[in-house]
């Protein structure tokens, strides 16, 4: 049941047939009691059209998915730590008359990792972890585990490395710059990654590839899994991409990508509702969003 009091709420992007985060989101406002509605936005114009019609209509907040996540950030007049140092958000709030951005991907993303295996960003482990990709969800993710290995030094020394393979170099080195260029962030070849399989321990592919309705090779090739390795694809639609089938023939560790969608989701319920998720919630979302899922395969 809505009235005139129900708050909209949405999801920007093209295209997003194969979205689930209405379902998330009008879930929780269910189980929370919240009065509020959670729509698709489907265009492949926003960057022409602009947020006005919406603001117009009285959406109070919007997530945003590829491609518009820089766009999204160039938008917005107040910004989070995240959003401003990668230039990139997944979250606009429309409240007091500003365009508040924020970006909630590397905090869904390293709540996945942790939950799964703590050790995976203890900045003491001389281990490497790698970045597939370069784009708007990489950079968000890459800024928290920063953040997350700099909170966990008590010595500000950092002995694991992170290390970026993507197609494009040119962005890559914008994200380095971005954080600083520190010495434990760096830019690798395919070549350089297959020398040095055994370093690593993390691989978190955060390119479309693999998604349903999208094409192409994975950028890293897929004779380099080890059951040392742990992957996280943060693809979930399908639950299992041919990475992840390659990486679990070889018994690799996997984090779902359906647990960032989660995490990064329940963010964005308690910016948008200035409320806080209750554990129970949580859990009944996780075991519905599996089940839905699963129905798609």
């Amino acid at each position: 049941m809505y009235s005139k009091h129900t708050e909209i709420f949405g999801i920007l992007g093209y295209p997003l047939g194969h979205t689930l985060s209405p379902w998330i989101h009008n879930t929780l406002f269910q189980l929370s009691g919240y009065d509020g509605v959670y729509l698709v936005f489907e265009n492949e114009r926003w960057k022409e059209i602009g947020l006005r019609p919406l603001i117009d209509l009285g959406v109070k907040g919007v997530s945003v998915t590829i491609p518009l996540k820089e766009w999204a950030y160039s938008q917005a007049n107040v910004v989070c730590n995240a959003s401003k140092t990668m230039g990139s958000s997944n979250t606009l709030i429309f409240r007091d008359g500003n365009i508040q951005a924020v970006n909630t991907d590397g905090t869904g993303a390293v709540l996945s990792i942790t939950k799964s295996n703590p050790e995976l960003l203890d900045p003491k482990k001389e281990k490497q972890i790698l970045i597939l990709g370069s784009g708007g969800s990489a950079k968000g993710i890459l800024f928290e585990i920063a953040e997350t290995l700099k909170k966990n030094s008590s010595d500000k020394k950092i002995q694991r490395k992170v290390k970026i393979l993507a197609r494009n170099e040119s962005a890559s080195k914008e994200i380095s710059f971005s954080l600083g260029n520190p010495d434990w962030l760096h830019i690798t070849s395919k070549e350089e990654c297959m020398k040095e399989v055994d370093q690593y321990d993390l691989i978190i592919h955060t390119t479309p590839v693999g998604m349903k309705g999208f094409g192409g090779e994975p950028i890293l090739d897929k004779k380099f899994f080890t059951k040392k390795h742990t992957l996280f694809d943060i693809v979930y639609n399908p639950l299992e991409t041919d990475l992840v089938k390659e990486a679990k023939k070889k018994k690799a560790d996997i984090i779902p990508g359906y647990h960032m969608l989660l995490y990064q989701g329940i963010k964005q319920f308690e910016l948008f509702t200035n409320s806080k998720a209750k554990e129970k919630w949580i859990g009944k979302v996780e075991s519905l969003l599996l089940k839905q899922l699963k129905s798609r395969v």
